[in-house]
């Protein structure tokens, strides 16, 4: 029995456990419970980084789309005649494009920058981390960027 686990005590034929990893724990018994950990800086960044790239390619692909949507629609509640032309497809195919090309982009930078930040927390404290730290940080991440798109953010935050 082990009073205290650190990072520093990898155990013996420890694998990294496959991307999503997100395990229900039902006691601290259970195989999966105890080989869903990351012991390592780089899997710590690259479990965030991942997490932080699908929440931000999600939210604005669907911003984009419904941006789309949007402009589509008051085309044809103004009665604008031929609203959908080769021009207007290849805008919203390039709108959305861009949506999804800076979320991403805003993703990888912030999920490189909290990747980090929490992997030299978890090593100063000889810590490991469970699979669900990334994914809790990435939905912080995006309610954080919801609440930063108010312009009464100051109010919010």
């Amino acid at each position: 029995m082990k009073i205290f686990v650190s990072s520093q005590n990898v155990p013996i034929g420890y694998t990294v456990p496959p991307f999503p990893s997100l395990y229900w724990p039902l006691g601290p018994t259970s195989s999966d419970f105890q080989s869903s950990y990351l012991y390592y800086s780089f899997d710590i960044w690259k479990f965030t980084v991942f997490w932080s790239l699908i929440l931000f390619g999600g939210f604005y692909l669907t911003a984009g789309l419904l941006a789309v949507f949007n402009q589509i629609s008051n085309n044809y509640r103004h009665k604008i005649s031929n609203p959908i032309s080769k021009g207007t497809i290849l805008g919203c195919i390039v709108l959305v494009s861009m949506y999804l090309l800076l979320g991403l982009a805003q993703g990888f930078i912030c999920g490189a920058i909290i990747g980090l930040l929490l992997s030299a927390i978890y090593k100063a404290g000889s810590l490991n981390m469970s699979t669900w730290i990334p994914f809790c940080w990435g939905i912080a991440e995006i309610l954080f960027n919801v609440c930063c798109s108010y312009s009464t953010s100051s109010v919010i935050l």
